[in-house]
């Protein structure tokens, strides 16, 4: 078992590389003559959202009934793999952006690719947070949702650290609702630390929206507190909000493509 857990780990490390790889390659000199969200619904998002069926896991999504999926949100999710992107891209069915570290942008391949998916740069310094709130509305106004990992780290043993609060004061300064959003199963699947894939089951709940609008202060924390609430409750005991029984379905290996997002307003 053992051993074929090994092969096919080179073989899906091998495939997602070269896969990603051809994306940038091919998408990078397209970029320069069309937007990369006008992709959306396309190939890269499609190879992407694919990448997680290389572990031999199922992967199943539960959506509760009251989450809009035309609705631009911030998208809070909990931090567990390398996965954790190509996972979002199969599982959430609105285009979205994600909040990265500036420097990662600089990186070549991942961060070229990142920039061409109108990835959000957090930079150290003073006056982060008013180009963080700025960058945010440009995505908003353009229907583009934002996945944030308010954890910052990936987990090492499972248990869902604290939640940093910027990001639910960014979707308040933009008027989005936030979403949390609970994978369970990636961290046996590929936890941080190894590259030998362990095919299991892959589930993803996609929560309903918490408003942000009119919160003071204190009630943007209590809002987070919310959020990870709802998403422990569901890592831990597969409990969904109000205990609806919401039926599972596969992944669509085109993710966020499904919806194309509105153009500049």
């Amino acid at each position: 078992m053992l051993f074929f857990r090994f092969i096919w780990s080179i073989i899906a490390w091998i495939t997602a590389f070269v896969s990603f790889v051809a994306v940038v390659a091919i998408a990078l000199p397209v970029s320069i003559f069309r937007r990369f969200e006008t992709f959306q619904g396309s190939w890269p998002c499609s190879i992407i959202g694919r990448t997680p069926l290389l572990t031999l896991s199922p992967f199943h999504i539960r959506e509760d009934p009251r989450h809009d999926a035309k609705r631009v949100c911030l998208y809070v999710m909990n931090h567990t793999s390398a996965l954790d992107g190509p996972v979002a891209v199969g599982a959430l069915p609105h285009p979205f952006c994600g909040i990265e570290n500036a420097g990662h942008l600089l990186l070549p391949g991942y961060g070229w690719l990142m920039k061409m998916a109108n990835a959000i740069p957090v930079h150290k310094g003073a006056g982060r947070t008013t180009r963080l709130v700025a960058a945010a509305k440009d995505r908003v106004n353009r229907g583009i949702s934002i996945l944030a990992f308010p954890e910052a780290h990936r987990t090492m043993d499972g248990t869902l650290r604290p939640f940093k609060r910027g990001v639910f004061f960014m979707a308040r300064a933009v008027g989005i609702p936030v979403v949390p959003v609970a994978v369970r199963g990636l961290r046996e699947i590929l936890p941080k630390g190894t590259l030998i894939v362990t095919p299991g089951q892959l589930d993803v709940y996609i929560g309903p929206p918490l408003e942000t609008k009119d919160l003071d202060d204190e009630q943007v924390h209590l809002l987070a507190d919310r959020a990870r609430n709802i998403i422990a409750d569901y890592l831990q005991h597969g409990r969904t909000v109000d205990g609806l029984s919401i039926p599972a379905r596969r992944a669509t290996p085109s993710g966020a493509c499904r919806v194309n997002p509105a153009p500049p307003s």
